[in-house]
């Protein structure tokens, strides 16, 4: 068994209708390990073409060890969140993450992925691009382009904790949102000093909208509905992609 204190060489492929542009980057970077991203075959209208199975076949013929990830690789959020998600999951080995092999959305998808956790994004130009129905889009593959990536900070966890809590529980309000923060230590309330405060509990609401309500609702991740005296606190689609793609920052 390979000693897990090793880093080691992590490509994550997602599996789209490609072959050589999958299997021929992993092998001639001699990596150790394949995450092939694959939707759900139990997804109606999911295609799963044959040569999928040639590709796990020739992967381990070259003793490259394969491992297949549930992943809408047509829906951006998906594809970025599962992407960011396996990349922190690997974070102390060297992460590559192909963006030839899937859809023009997990390109992009896993672009963004790479910037914020820092894998190593490549493209794969095919020799020729002659796909059919029952065969790959294109076949053989050139040498792989590493991409340039800027550096994108990962959004607080706090506000990703905010906005998974208010996904279970929607409408809330804001005092919910302060026991919340309170049951789970969140720094929004951790860190508020309230000695010699007169009336500390109106500067958790204060803290509360300064870095938490007011962050979000600016970005239109929520939104904010008054019935008589309280304040209700939803999420919007916005919101509910944004927690999709950054979920993964609640494992840690």
């Amino acid at each position: 068994m390979a000693d897990l204190d090793v880093p080691r060489r992590i490509h994550i492929v997602p599996l789209g209708y490609e072959e050589d542009r999958i299997v021929e980057p992993v092998i001639d970077a001699d990596a150790d390990e394949a995450l092939l991203l694959e939707p759900d075959p139990d997804d109606e209208g999911v295609d799963r073409p044959s040569y999928h199975e040639d590709v796990r076949e020739r992967l381990r013929e070259a003793d490259v060890r394969t491992e297949t990830i549930e992943c809408d690789i047509f829906n951006l959020y998906s594809s970025l969140g599962t992407i960011a998600e396996v990349s922190n999951r690997f974070r102390d080995h060297s992460v590559y993450v192909n963006l030839a092999s899937g859809s023009k959305v997990t390109a992009i998808g896993g672009m963004i992925a790479c910037m914020v956790t820092g894998a190593v994004p490549y493209y794969v130009r095919a020799e020729t691009y002659a796909g059919g129905e029952e065969r790959p889009v294109a076949s053989g593959a050139k040498p792989p382009e590493t991409l340039p990536k800027y550096h994108i900070e990962e959004p607080e966890r706090e506000h990703v904790a905010v906005l998974d809590h208010v996904a279970d529980a929607q409408p809330v309000t804001k005092r919910d949102l302060i026991e919340y923060g309170r049951r789970e230590g969140l720094p929004f309330v951790e860190r508020y000093e309230t000695e010699g405060v007169q009336n500390p509990e109106r500067g958790y609401y204060r803290r509360l909208n300064t870095r938490i309500v007011e962050p979000l609702r600016e970005r239109g991740f929520i939104e904010i509905e008054k019935h008589s005296k309280y304040q209700y606190v939803s999420l919007t689609e916005s919101g509910e992609n944004h927690l999709r793609a950054f979920r993964y920052l609640l494992a840690e």
